[in-house]
């Protein structure tokens, strides 16, 4: 296993152009396309959970297109474009997924033929279980990896069984608000999207409610806290081993949702893994410096992949 990609000189570009796209299951994305080649690879990006892409990873998305990648970012179902909501649900993110590749694979601007997936958190364990479900994904980008729902809850045990308990009563009772005509964002027991550890919420740890404010500028809002039940059932650690494209798992070392030490058992499972290791919280590598060491590393290793 590897411990990182050299840094290698960033080509020339003229820049590139944009469209918006729109598939699936009421998806909205948006592919970025470099004027120089004219048949790029194409990597499929997706945001972290609870997350729109706009926000958190323009600037991501926007460094590969100027390397000369073209990129497909999305937004899964109920959040930013993409509907209202904010539900989130690992298996119905993943049908996303597939939705986004398949996109990305017949678009006309691109080589289909050389296909990357960049994930953050749980969309990464997302992409690590499509890459073993399909040969047509060449590598993975896997940012700060999480591949079980559960290490997003709540670590102490009163407020997770509490965040449980609503989200089972949260079923029935958003099944009738829905018959009522209720808005989505209005309907059913709703719990914050983020909150510290022991506050009942979607996605919880040290400060991770304000450094999520902070780097999306506003307040993350509320997700239906059935929720919470999705993710205690979500579990995708045993498709690790059936994944055989190259991927590079990339971990932060003040990062308390995904700890390095987590992320370096995930790459020891992965039979053709590289491993960084950035100075970096989990919601740091948005912008400044740890964005530009994290893509350094990301680049290098598409560039040799791909």
């Amino acid at each position: 296993m590897s411990d990182g990609h050299a840094r290698r000189a960033k080509p020339s570009r003229d820049g590139f152009s944009t469209r918006g796209l729109r598939f699936g299951d009421d998806c909205h994305g948006r592919l970025y396309t470099p004027d120089r080649p004219s048949d790029a690879p194409v990597v499929v990006l997706a945001p972290g959970a609870g997350l729109a892409w706009r926000p958190t990873l323009e600037l991501t998305t926007e460094r590969f297109a100027e390397r000369g990648y073209a990129v497909l970012a999305f937004d899964h179902r109920g959040f930013g474009r993409s509907g209202e909501g904010r539900l989130i649900h690992p298996a119905r993110q993943r049908a996303d997924l597939d939705a986004a590749i398949d996109t990305a694979r017949d678009a006309p601007e691109v080589d289909g033929n050389r296909l990357a997936l960049w994930g953050m958190d749980l969309s990464a364990g997302a992409a690590l279980a499509a890459a073993a479900d399909s040969f047509a994904v060449d590598a993975v980008v896997a940012r700060f990896p999480v591949v079980r729902g559960a290490a997003l809850l709540p670590s102490w045990v009163r407020p997770r069984l509490r965040g449980l308990a609503t989200g089972l009563v949260d079923y029935p009772v958003s099944a009738v608000g829905r018959l009522r005509g209720v808005a989505p964002d209005e309907r059913g027991k709703r719990v914050p999207l983020f909150g510290d550890a022991a506050k009942v919420a979607a996605i919880t740890g040290p400060g991770i409610a304000r450094d999520v404010r902070d780097a999306v500028g506003r307040d993350p809002g509320t997700t239906p806290a059935r929720s919470l039940v999705k993710l205690q059932r979500y579990d995708g650690s045993e498709r690790l081993e059936e994944v055989h494209c190259p991927v590079l798992f990339v971990a932060g070392e003040r990062d308390e949702l995904a700890p390095p030490k987590q992320v370096t058992g995930l790459s020891e499972s992965v039979s053709d893994a590289s491993l960084v290791r950035i100075p970096a919280g989990h919601y740091d590598a948005f912008s400044g410096r740890p964005l530009d060491r994290t893509v350094n590393h990301e680049l290098g290793f598409l560039d040799a992949e791909l």
